[in-house]
């Protein structure tokens, strides 16, 4: 076997958007890459339909934001150490209970045969049973998962129930409250809103509106100011051709709050030390 076919066949292990989403995942296990920028260059260079791109995002986002969940229910069915199995098997586990807890959209028998198909390529038949086996258990049992008693060991409850790390846990309750921690917690698990601030000086707010509305993207209005939206999804916004041309930045409305307060006039000088069009300075 040539290095094309071996190129070949390492592409067709990671088929589809469960296999992208595992490849991703076991990137960011493997290294400090950021998961933005590794998405990024998935999606530019897959052929993914928008549709896929879309359940990508979702799934990689998913898995990372609840990975704390996802492994305390795992590693409690899984017979042996969930901790040392390989990453391409842990990972796809991860994708499946992933979709069976939080995708309603997704039938639990489709997420089960995507992680069982991509075992039994790894790993072969055997290693394909195993998966199946947790999963379908885990399935039987999903309105009866067990945590650990929050009464005996609060921190260890709302660590792995709400998917955050320990110490920080630990912080937050001595410093706030069993309470507020896990109102903290809740929203912080929230999938963030994606806003986009209309480009006045090029565009019109209802201008903007109609072009969002020809490619079917869902958008609310701003709640503080007129030339914010918020919308649906945000999935390779940034290759459309409006946003090349300057029509809109992908900035949150929080960021124009200040300049609204300020009120800028003519002629005054204005010392800007932000790093537009966003990232952080």
């Amino acid at each position: 076997m040539n290095d094309s076919d071996k190129i070949d066949e390492q592409k067709s292990l990671y088929d589809g958007v469960r296999g992208k989403a595992v490849k991703l995942l076991n990137r960011i296990d493997k290294t400090d890459a950021y998961l933005d920028k590794l998405l990024e260059v998935e999606m530019r260079n897959s052929e993914l339909s928008g549709r896929d791109k879309a359940l990508l995002y979702e799934i990689v986002h998913g898995v990372v934001r609840w990975m704390g969940r996802l492994d305390w229910i795992l590693t409690g069915f899984y017979k042996g150490q969930f901790a040392k199995i390989i990453p391409n098997i842990k990972n796809a586990m991860r994708v499946a209970l992933y979709q069976i807890l939080f995708l309603d959209k997704v039938p639990d028998y489709a997420a089960v045969n995507d992680a069982v198909e991509f075992a039994k390529r790894f790993q072969g038949q055997k290693s394909a049973d195993i998966v199946n086996g947790v999963l379908r258990s885990i399935i039987r049992s999903k309105d009866g998962i067990r945590y650990a008693d929050r009464n005996e060991d609060l921190i260890l409850f709302l660590s792995a129930y709400y998917s955050h790390p320990s110490w920080l846990v630990k912080r937050w309750v001595n410093r706030w409250g069993e309470e507020f921690t896990e109102k903290l917690m809740n929203a912080n698990n929230n999938r963030p809103k994606h806003t986009i601030r209309v480009n006045r000086l090029v565009t019109s707010v209802t201008e903007m509106e109609k072009l969002l509305e020809e490619i079917k993207q869902k958008y609310y209005k701003g709640r503080y100011l007129k030339n914010f939206l918020k919308l649906a999804s945000l999935n390779n916004i940034t290759d459309w051709k409006y946003f090349k041309m300057g029509y809109f930045s992908i900035q949150d409305e929080s960021t124009g709050i200040p300049v609204k307060l300020l009120e800028p006039q003519p002629g005054m000088k204005v010392l800007d030390l932000c790093a537009a069009p966003g990232g952080k300075s």
